[in-house]
C-alpha cells in the first residue's frame, strides 16, 4: 500500500469506519443538509456555497444516510468517465481490500470527496491537483464489483454531509446509448 499522510488517513479511516452494506433509503435517518454543516475554517474566502457536479453520467439508485455517513450510489454504463466532482488535491488514489479502488479529493471550503466501488483505470495519483470535471478513474466491473456502480460520499471537516444538498443538480446527468450527455 502507498505511504498515506496524517489527512488522508484519517480520511481514509473516517469512510472505513461505516459498513458498505446499506439498506433503503426509508431504513436510513434522515441526513444532515446544507444549513447544518460546519461553516468554512477561520480566515477562509467564501464566495458562494461549493456545489459539486455528479462525477459520473447515470442513474441514482442508493440513497443512505446513517448515524455516521451518506452517500450515493450511481448506476452507471461500464466504461464511463469517472470525472473529479470539484476542483482539489487528490490526497489518496489507489486500492484498498474492502472498498477496490478509491480517490479521496480534498476541495475548498473544507470538503472532502470519496469516490469507490465499481472503479478502476485510475487517472489520478496522490497530490495531483485536478480541476472539476477532470477524468480521474473509469467505471469498470469485475467479478468482485459486477455492477457498474460508484458510491460518492461527501465531508466537511469533521462531519458527513448529504452530498445531494451540495450537487449542481438533483438528479445526475443521463447518458444516451450514442454516448452522448443530456442534462437533467
Amino acid at each position: 500500500m502507498r505511504h498515506m499522510t496524517a489527512s488522508s488517513l484519517a480520511a481514509f479511516a473516517l469512510i472505513a469506519s461505516a459498513s458498505l452494506a446499506c439498506g433503503p433509503a426509508a431504513a436510513c435517518p434522515q441526513p444532515q443538509t446544507a444549513k447544518d454543516a460546519p461553516s468554512s475554517p477561520p480566515g477562509a474566502q467564501v464566495v458562494g456555497e461549493l456545489k459539486f457536479d455528479w462525477p459520473v453520467p447515470g442513474w441514482t439508485v442508493i440513497e443512505c444516510w446513517t448515524e455516521n455517513k451518506e452517500r450515493i450510489t450511481v448506476a452507471a454504463r461500464d466504461g464511463a468517465l469517472v470525472r473529479a466532482a470539484q476542483s482539489g488535491l487528490v490526497v489518496y488514489a489507489g486500492e484498498l481490500k474492502r472498498y477496490g479502488s478509491l480517490v479521496l479529493i480534498r476541495h475548498a471550503q473544507g470538503f472532502v470527496s470519496a469516490i469507490y466501488g465499481a472503479i478502476g483505470d485510475l487517472r489520478v495519483k496522490r497530490n495531483d491537483v485536478v480541476e472539476k470535471g477532470q477524468p480521474v478513474a473509469v467505471i469498470r466491473t469485475s467479478d468482485r464489483f459486477p455492477e457498474a456502480k460508484l458510491r460518492f460520499e461527501l465531508r466537511r471537516g469533521a462531519e458527513w454531509v448529504d452530498p445531494r444538498s451540495f450537487m449542481i443538480s438533483p438528479e445526475p446527468p443521463r447518458e444516451d446509448p450514442g454516448g452522448l450527455v443530456e442534462a437533467r
